[in-house]
């Protein structure tokens, strides 16, 4: 697992303890400290802490690896082995890692020039790892999946900026989503407004979760190596309304328990999506092309927004070629036909 991803993914989001003062107001539409009790629903997923109201404070996420005596650098079999190339991707679309103007904040990844066969793309607004808001650090991963037709914002500026004390909020995402609602990502080709996907690693996925909650224009949401940390905020599920797929690092990853949790607690009938591989809590992002996270990850968006069969199979049946569990993933889906 390369240094970098553990860094912002764990080491990060641990290091801001000492950093901010995680009672400060930030501007947003919910201004105060979330404080979970059942039944309470606030009106959007801001907190005063990074990744909103599914996330963890920094002194409970202590205490936390503390009791669960979990090694969030653990690595696993499937751990890549060194910094993968920086390549444009392997989809027909070459892609690169780019900023705008009207976005400063963020990095954007998409195709080097607007497809020439007019396909419709879908838009991801990204969370890195530790919401940290440095946008390049997931760049091999991200790239990938641009240039299989897709826009994706994630947040921070390419060298870092921006953000609270280095972290991102759930504004963060919020703003990139705003930005394609309003027309900025249509330098890129034609953007598929009504297929919008919250994605992100570690507390950029929780941010996700955060982002999506009460906002009808997300459609998808994406969780790598990340759930819920804390039983007390779980009744929050409940609003959850569109379907979750999460990709995790198995028994190694923190994140792993809490997604065995999260998936089995979701609204009845509402389709999910859960695959683990060793990697422990780093993927393999920083692999050539994003290694296998980046496969799973694209085959599912294709599955999910393009009706591909092909990948489809490869996520649902085993026996598929080139299917995830030949690929040493270990899968479980529910509600899907």
């Amino acid at each position: 697992m390369a240094p970098s991803i553990y860094y912002l993914g764990v080491a990060g989001l641990l290091a801001y303890a000492a950093l901010a003062n995680p009672t400060a107001p930030i501007s947003v539409r919910q201004t105060g400290t979330f404080v979970p009790k059942p039944g309470y629903f606030p009106a959007t997923g801001d907190d005063t802490i990074a990744g909103g109201i599914f996330c963890i404070s920094l002194p409970d996420l202590a205490a936390y690896l503390q009791r669960t005596g979990n090694n969030p650098g653990a690595t696993g079999s499937e751990s890549p082995r060194g910094q993968g190339a920086v390549t444009q991707g392997s989809g027909p679309y070459p892609a690169q890692m780019t900023t705008t103007q009207d976005l400063p904040n963020h990095t954007i990844y998409a195709p080097i020039k607007p497809p020439t066969d007019n396909i419709s793309m879908p838009f991801i607004a990204f969370g890195n790892g530790g919401c940290s808001t440095v946008g390049s650090t997931y760049r091999n991963f991200l790239t990938e999946i641009a240039s299989h037709g897709y826009v994706v914002a994630a947040d921070g500026p390419p060298n870092g900026g921006g953000g609270s004390n280095g972290q991102s909020r759930v504004q963060d995402s919020r703003d990139s989503i705003e930005w394609a609602m309003k027309g900025g990502a249509t330098k890129y080709g034609t953007i598929n407004l009504q297929n919008i996907t919250a994605a992100g690693h570690s507390c950029g996925g929780l941010e996700a979760m955060s982002v999506s909650y009460h906002d009808e224009r997300v459609k998808r949401i994406m969780l790598l190596d990340i759930s819920i940390f804390q039983d007390n905020r779980r009744y929050l599920l409940s609003e959850i309304k569109v379907p979750v797929a999460w990709f995790v690092g198995g028994s190694k990853d923190m994140g792993y328990p809490n997604a065995e949790k999260d998936y089995a607690l979701l609204n009845a009938g509402l389709p999910s999506y859960k695959a683990s591989l060793d990697t422990g809590h780093g993927g393999t992002y920083s692999a050539t092309n994003g290694g296998k996270f980046g496969k799973a990850v694209v085959n599912y968006l294709n599955w999910q927004y393009r009706n591909n069969a092909t990948a489809k199979s490869i996520l649902l049946e085993p026996t598929s070629a080139g299917s995830l569990v030949s690929d040493h993933w270990n899968v479980t889906y529910k509600n899907w036909t």
